[in-house]
């Protein structure tokens, strides 16, 4: 038994399958046109309800929707696979992701159908760099180990002993680590930048 109402089901499922397919949480104007329900309150019910049963954590923003681990098992999920728990890691030190335990924060679920081939660590975003590709202050981000990139991948890198997560783009031989927000220039890359991973999935975080 879920303890949901077979509205609240078909709520939550159309969100799961929209986080799978963008790899960010619909909006209350997305969830009424996917369910063609006309009221914003009556998803705003909805949302409160799955909220109180433990589904879904939220914040006041836009698109602060994060399923729980608890939303990750229920009947009607698009894929079988089990939720995929990633350790987020606190920091990046030493050029590469340290994945000993006592660096290892917590361990974060995201649904396995957002999680395509080997992934190996999160991490929390910083800054609002990256708001245009819905990456946003304190989301967590799911990111595959791997030391390339191809333009216009959205990548972590380090950049001496700093990490950013910005988009990839080579000219020549030139690399820039551009943001989607306008308000930030290019970061023209110098010899000591280190690719650490390319972001594969975006889970808002409440808290």
């Amino acid at each position: 038994m879920t303890g949901l109402t077979k509205r609240q089901s078909a709520v939550l499922k159309k969100i799961y399958d929209y986080i799978t397919e963008n790899g960010y949480s619909p909006s209350i104007r997305d969830l009424a046109r996917l369910l063609d329900i006309s009221s914003p309150r009556g998803i705003s019910d909805h949302l409160d309800s799955l909220e109180k049963k433990g589904y879904i954590e939220r914040k006041s923003c836009a698109r602060s929707i994060r399923l729980t681990g608890k939303s990750l098992s229920f009947p009607g999920r698009r894929d079988t696979g089990a939720a995929v728990y990633l350790p987020l890691l606190g920091n990046i030190a030493a050029g590469i992701p340290i994945l000993a335990e006592e660096n290892i924060e917590d361990r974060i679920p995201f649904p396995s159908g957002m999680i395509r081939g080997p992934v190996h660590f999160a991490l929390r975003v910083k800054g609002d760099s990256m708001t245009g590709d819905h990456i946003l202050d304190g989301d967590i981000i799911a990111v595959r180990s791997q030391s390339g990139a191809e333009n216009g991948d959205i990548v972590v890198a380090l950049m001496g002993e700093e990490a950013v997560v910005k988009r990839f783009h080579r000219s020549g031989n030139m690399v820039q680590l551009r943001s989607s927000n306008p308000a930030y220039a290019p970061i023209t890359a110098g010899k000591d930048l280190r690719i650490q991973g390319r972001v594969v999935a975006v889970q808002r975080i409440v808290g």
